[in-house]
């Protein structure tokens, strides 16, 4: 049997969804799987923002994480989006995926713990 590239634990928290991202090894097919699936879930159900912990093993290139955060925007177009990176292996610079994505218009950024993300999300207007 094959394990799935990625396991979401999806929570709906009052007005937002909290998706934590589990897996054993990173990669970008895996990642951009997991960003979509997280980015479906909230138009299905009529969620505008989400709380996105990736907790997963590895980390991706440069070139990756640029591809990557070119798409949130489009993925995640009227939805904003807490992020929280729990890794082992630390990004030569953990803050690339946001100011890509920031540059290309996305609503979001990324944090280094869960109750400092959640509360920013709590403080955006509806």
């Amino acid at each position: 049997m094959t394990r799935p590239a990625h396991q979401l634990t999806v929570k709906d928290r009052k007005g937002l969804l909290h998706v934590l991202v589990t897996g054993e090894k990173d990669s970008y097919e895996k990642t951009l799987a997991a960003v979509t699936e997280i980015a479906s879930l909230c138009r299905k159900r009529g969620l505008t923002k989400v709380l996105v912990e990736h907790q997963v093993g590895g980390r991706l290139s440069t070139l990756e994480v640029f591809k990557i955060g070119s798409q949130l925007p489009g993925l995640y177009e009227g939805i904003d989006v807490g992020f929280v990176i729990h890794t082992t292996e630390m990004p030569d610079n953990p803050r690339f995926i946001q100011d890509v994505a920031r540059n290309r218009g996305a609503r979001g950024r990324l944090f280094q713990n869960l109750k400092k993300a959640e509360e920013w999300l709590r403080s955006l207007p509806e």
